[in-house]
């Protein structure tokens, strides 16, 4: 009788503790970075919607940036034939485009890989301005198409009522530009007119400051400056743009170091002036800094990047697309892995991306001439 009484004690005390009002289950943990989908990781998890594509005259787009002042408005640029394509209302189904040709293209639109848009004045009144770099080393700077490497990133105005319309004295509708950057692979803004680029002839991270812009198609760069970091540290792949990206918070850029197949850091804050650096124009400076803290992110021989293209600041993650596999990876700031999505994109394809103000992820398709959004499906229940 004992035991009997034991036993049932047993089973009213199992029978309590698999009870749910008892327990409450866990709450299920948020998926990270959900922008990549939450399923298996490969195209099926989402849905790549095409925003636009060769009907909207596409031609090998390496980048695309929206327009901060203006809502859903979607700038693409085309290397193919030094073009931007310009879509209104890009996160709506009543999007249209329109293609825009540079007067003189051949210099301060040729061949670009980047796009960033940067701050809100100017010096004509306008509001809204943005930086390109190109990978061209000036061929059309002389009758012989000899390359004279004077070039660099170029700023321009927003205002649709300027930009590719005004040429006031042949030089086109840029608004700055200097010139210590040929084979320039990627741009990203700081604040006011500074911009930091991916030199790919020198192989170093540079940082511009415009400073004041010199008005519509004129050409007095002597307020400018540049600071050169780690020169011949870093390597560029032919027609792959080489992405970077500033992070306020601390100071840090972030660049897709493409050739060396890895991510870096460079501090903004550290590195010392030592000497002078070469310059083709009047600037106020034009400085190597030495000692600059630069630290791989996610190195090569991780072998979670090949050739590391596209990069975005998210939230809390680095998205960095790889252009020889057609994976986008979301890493968190230590460099691991978190998410990653196989978007079935052939080697070659991918290149620029950038987070609409819908908070979805729009990127190029460089082979397909198309630009896309990654629409993530529900997780499975």
């Amino acid at each position: 009788m004992r035991q009997l009484i034991i036993g049932s004690s047993l089973v009213l005390a199992l029978g309590c503790a698999s009870d749910p009002a008892a327990a409450p289950a866990p709450t299920p943990k948020a998926p990270v970075a959900p922008e990549l989908g939450v399923g298996d990781k490969t195209a099926a998890s989402v849905t790549l919607t095409t925003i636009i594509g060769p009907e909207a005259r596409l031609k090998r787009p390496t980048d695309l940036d929206f327009n901060p002042r203006v809502s859903g408005e979607l700038w693409v640029v085309n290397a193919t034939d030094n073009s931007m394509v310009i879509v209104h209302d890009a996160t709506s189904d009543g999007r249209t485009s329109e293609r825009r040709n540079e007067p003189a293209m051949d210099h301060f639109m040729d061949r670009p890989t980047s796009i960033a848009f940067g701050a809100e004045p100017t010096t004509f009144g306008s509001i809204g301005t943005f930086g390109t770099c190109g990978e061209s080393r000036n061929e059309h700077g002389s009758m012989e198409g000899n390359a004279n490497d004077f070039m660099g990133p170029v700023l321009w105005t927003s205002d649709l009522a300027i930009f590719t319309k005004k040429d006031p004295i042949g030089l086109g509708s840029h608004i700055d530009m200097l010139h210590s950057s040929p084979l320039c692979m990627g741009i990203t803004h700081e604040a006011d007119n500074v911009y930091w680029v991916f030199g790919g002839q020198s192989g170093a991270i540079q940082r511009y400051d415009f400073a004041k812009d010199h008005g519509v198609g004129m050409d007095n760069h002597s307020d400018g400056s540049i600071r050169w970091y780690g020169a011949g540290q870093f390597k560029r792949v032919e027609g792959v743009p080489s992405h970077l990206a500033f992070r306020p918070q601390d100071g840090m850029v972030y660049a897709a170091d493409t050739g060396n197949g890895r991510i870096v850091k460079l501090d903004t804050k550290s590195g010392t002036r030592t000497k002078n650096a070469p310059k083709k124009e009047e600037l106020v400076a034009s400085d190597f800094m030495d000692g600059a803290a630069i630290e791989e992110v996610v190195s090569q021989s991780q072998g979670l990047v090949t050739r590391p293209s596209g990069l975005e600041i998210h939230g809390d993650y680095l998205y960095v697309s790889d252009n020889a596999n057609g994976r986008i990876t979301a890493f968190d700031f230590k460099g691991e892995a978190v998410n990653w999505l196989d978007t079935g994109l052939p080697d070659g394809a991918l290149g620029g991306m950038v987070f609409g103000p819908d908070g979805k992820l729009y990127i190029v398709d460089m082979l397909g001439n198309q630009v896309l959004r990654i629409d993530p499906k529900p997780a499975a229940k």
